[in-house]
């Protein structure tokens, strides 16, 4: 109070002060007006009207001069904060009523600011923490609040000597009172830890210690690899880290006593740590109570931890409540329904270096699904979601399966993986739990447009056969819903939500080869069973006009999959029937393979394919497995012909009715090293096989190695697979007396490994972002006694990969040949770089 008497008393004497000098008033009879009318000056940005609605003062008020009244509207508008200055005074005294004049200087606006001496992320991100709005007052307290925050911000990323001063610039190009504001940031050098010294430790060394807090690393100018900056989180971390390791190897009294950090010079800072190891423990004996579901010793079994191991109380903890390899006492309970189980370890004696725990159990009753419902789906119909899901309402909560129905979810593509939440809501009084699967929508839709300049393709004579103009349109349609399809309001810009996947694909290179396709799937039909149906259709044209050669290929084909029980419901069955019909004129002139200058060719083949994937995530999988394995054959028309000799037929019309078995192996696996860091395996087998010797191994459908196994030109069959560090479909047989500039005409068996590291740069849904090493080794043989399985080429490499939603998966790698890609190449393949557009190696 005495504050707010001071400032009235400082204010009613300056108004008396400038009173004095304009009118002849008597300050020891102050005397009685009535407010007659006001003048303000000085306002840009605020209304006048607002500067005396402000101060409260109102015309026909009886005030004093002098008095309390002024020095009460003065503060008034001190208060607003919208002021650098104030003044009132008397304009003029009309006896009985006296006009005032108020002065204001206004406090600048911001118009905007800008920063200089940090990057231009780093400024973005700044923004959005300060978030200055156009507009607003540029106040003391705004400035002490902006260079606090950036100071802060700077040492959250290790610039401890950050020094913030700001620019006021008048913004002329402003009819307003506006200021730009320019931050002064002089960042100085990171912080780097210096040395890390740690005393009171007996059983272990000052370096191990050290390289157990993993967060905080000592700068050594060799480790040019370890980020050794300074921050007080990671920091608090690695004290976090070192307490855990004591904790793992039997040192439950360990602690840190004592700690500093202090600056050894401007760059780097010292840490000293004062620790208190105590006694090495291990277990005696072991109990549990409150069991009556499972045994001690199945319970035993689960947990894994025996008399006389080192008492650690972090792998207890795992091994109790959420073991990463599913092996604990919890998932038992919690795939039979036990949701409400709870399990407390105790500690009931300690006896030298022994301990003897005493595992407290709370089974609980088993909890039925009450209800399930689905949030965050504003695109995908909610029983495409709910068919996936193996919890439903009447039956017993499983983890295992909440587990399950997160991966099917998730294998559908429509949904953020790094976003979903699965929140069971228990209700013990009931004996119930409801499951909310809460997920975010993102594009699944992909749309490929490209156009350029292509590379030209030669046929074995050194003819150009494709190249010049290259042009792609491709749409993807992965959520398409044909239940909509005459909804109008369904179009936005297509019917979508259902599931189903709808594809269209126009692609040409040069006039030497064009392709148009449809395919779509039905991947549950009838809506009650997982039973996918689809049908595929697509037209071809290979042709070089200069020599004649034309190959027209029509196919078509239909697919029928099921969801199979056994082994377990991971396996999926598909069975195909698939018909192809070649035009071909004058083949011989474009392809060594092809013995013949016309012919019509028809293949009718049929193929039943198994495969199982576990994987945890359809984009960046962490864990789990892809494996499928597949045989495709025609009918054996030449065992119905036994008396004909098609060693000397011409092949025009032995292949009129082609004929051949495929076999193919694929498994992939998914290891989750440390956080997201993943090691990927993968092996692969091929075989093309024939049901006579005499009838040949088809020149059709056989295997080509190299490159980013995305063959543009399918010229008959062709399957293209990929090995990186070599150019597009380099590896392979040649023709007999044929060189390494010769175009391979093709493998019957093939082998592939692949050793792959992923690490994700960013996984945010707009656009996922990972780095890939790389080791590859594999090769082609023409004939299954020619296959040398370990006659290799190997490669190795670097790459990135990045998911765009309207594109789908684009990549790029870099890669070394090790081995020549034929017996008279004069030098190992060397460098190479491949691109790959929607698929994964």
């Amino acid at each position: 109070m005495t504050r707010k008497y001071l400032i009235a008393a400082f204010l009613c004497f300056t108004f008396v002060g400038r009173l004095a000098a304009q009118f002849d008033v008597n300050f020891e009879e102050p005397k009685s007006f009535t407010l007659g009318g006001f003048d303000v000056e000085g306002c840009q940005a605020t209304s006048k009207n607002s500067v005396i609605v402000a101060s409260g003062l109102r015309i026909g008020d009886r005030i004093t001069i002098p008095g309390p009244q002024i020095a009460d509207a003065m503060k008034k508008l001190w208060d607003q904060g919208a002021f650098a200055d104030v003044s009132i005074a008397v304009d003029k005294i009309i006896d009985p009523n006296v006009f005032l004049k108020i002065t204001v200087i206004e406090r600048p606006r911001i118009n905007a600011f800008t920063f200089k001496g940090i990057t231009k992320t780093q400024a973005d991100e700044l923004r959005e923490k300060l978030r200055f709005v156009r507009g607003t007052m540029w106040t003391p307290e705004k400035q002490q609040r902006a260079e606090r925050t950036i100071r802060n911000y700077m040492l959250e990323k290790g610039y401890y000597n950050t020094k913030v001063n700001f620019l006021e610039e008048p913004d002329t190009t402003s009819k307003s009172v506006g200021s730009n504001i320019r931050f002064l940031v002089d960042k100085g050098g990171k912080v780097k830890v210096g040395d890390v010294k740690i005393d009171g430790n007996v059983d272990f060394s000052d370096a191990r210690l050290v390289s157990k807090m993993k967060e905080i690393k000592e700068y050594k100018w060799w480790k040019f690899w370890a980020r050794s900056k300074y921050l007080q989180k990671k920091y608090d971390e690695s004290k976090d880290n070192l307490i855990a390791f004591y904790r793992q190897n039997g040192y439950r009294d360990a602690e840190i006593t004592f700690d500093t950090c202090y600056m050894a010079d401007e760059k780097f800072l010292d840490v000293d740590i004062q620790v208190y190891e105590g006694n090495q423990y291990y277990i005696r004996n072991i109990a549990f109570v409150g069991n009556y579901k499972f045994s001690e010793d199945s319970l035993k079994n689960i947990l894994g931890i025996e008399k006389g191991d080192v008492y650690d109380s972090e792998l207890l903890d795992s091994r109790l409540h959420g073991d990463q390899s599913g092996r604990d006492v919890s998932g038992l309970y919690l795939d039979d329904g036990y949701l409400f189980f709870n399990v407390d370890p105790v500690e009931v004696a300690i006896t030298n270096d022994s301990v003897d725990l005493e595992i407290r159990m709370f089974e609980g009753p088993q909890a039925t699904i009450s209800g399930v419902s689905v949030e965050g789906n504003t695109k995908t119909s909610d029983f495409v979601i709910v068919r996936e899901l193996h919890t439903l309402p009447g039956q017993k909560f499983s983890r295992t399966d909440l587990i399950r129905s997160q991966r099917q979810i998730l294998n559908l593509g429509y949904f953020n993986q790094e976003t979903m939440q699965v929140i069971p809501v228990p209700d013990p009084q009931k004996g119930t739990v409801e499951i909310k699967y809460i997920v975010e929508e993102k594009p699944s839709d992909q749309l490929q447009v490209q156009g350029g300049w292509g590379g030209r393709i030669k046929d074995s004579n050194g003819n150009v056969i494709g190249g010049g103009f290259v042009g792609t349109v491709q749409l993807g349609f992965n959520n398409f819903s044909t239940r909509k399809f005459f909804d109008k309001k369904a179009w936005t810009p297509i019917p979508s939500g259902d599931g189903q996947r709808l594809n269209l694909a126009v692609q040409m290179n040069g006039v030497g080869w064009q392709n148009y396709s449809i395919s779509f799937l039905e991947p549950w039909l009838g809506g009650k069973k997982p039973n996918s149906l689809g049908g595929s259709v697509y037209y071809t044209i290979n042709q070089n006009p200069r020599t004649g050669f034309k190959m027209q290929t029509l196919g078509g084909g239909l697919d029928y999959g099921m969801r199979m029980k056994w082994p377990d419901d991971f396996f999926k069955s598909y069975l195909s029937l698939n018909y192809k019909y070649y035009d071909i004129t004058n083949g011989r002139n474009a392809f060594a393979s092809l013995n013949f200058d016309d012919a019509y060719i028809n293949i009718i083949s049929a193929k039943l394919a198994i495969d199982r994937t576990s994987i945890d995530a359809p984009i960046y999988p962490r864990s789990g497995s892809a494996f499928s394995f597949s045989i495709e054959g025609t009918p054996p028309y030449s065992m119905f012909q036994p008396n004909v000799d098609y060693a000397a037929m011409e092949d025009s019309k032995k292949f009129k009715f082609l004929e051949y078995y495929k076999w193919r192996f694929s498994s992939t696996w998914y290891f989750q090293i440390v956080k997201n860091l993943v090691i990927k395996p993968k092996v692969q087998y091929g075989f093309l096989g024939t049901y006579n010797p005499d009838y040949g191994i088809s020149p059709f459908e056989r295997f080509y190695l190299g490159g980013s196994g995305l063959g543009t030109f399918n010229f008959y069959g062709w399957e293209y697979v990929g090995l990186r560090g070599y150019a597009d479909n380099s590896i392979g047989p040649r023709p007999e007396g044929a060189n390494s500039a010769t175009q391979p005409i093709g493998g019957s068996v093939y082998n592939k490994y692949t050793m792959e590291l992923r690490y994700p740069i960013t996984l945010n849904q707009a656009a996922p972002i990972w780095v890939v090493a790389f080791g590859e080794a594999g090769n082609t043989w023409l004939g299954a006694k020619n296959w040398k399985p370990f006659d290799l080429k190997r490669s190795a490499g670097v790459g990135v990969r990045v998911m765009l939603p309207m594109v789908g998966l684009l990549g790029v790698d870099w890669g070394y040949g090790f081995d020549k890609i034929a017996p008279d190449a004069q030098k190992p393949n060397g460098s190479q770089f491949t691109f790959l557009i929607g698929q994964e190696f």
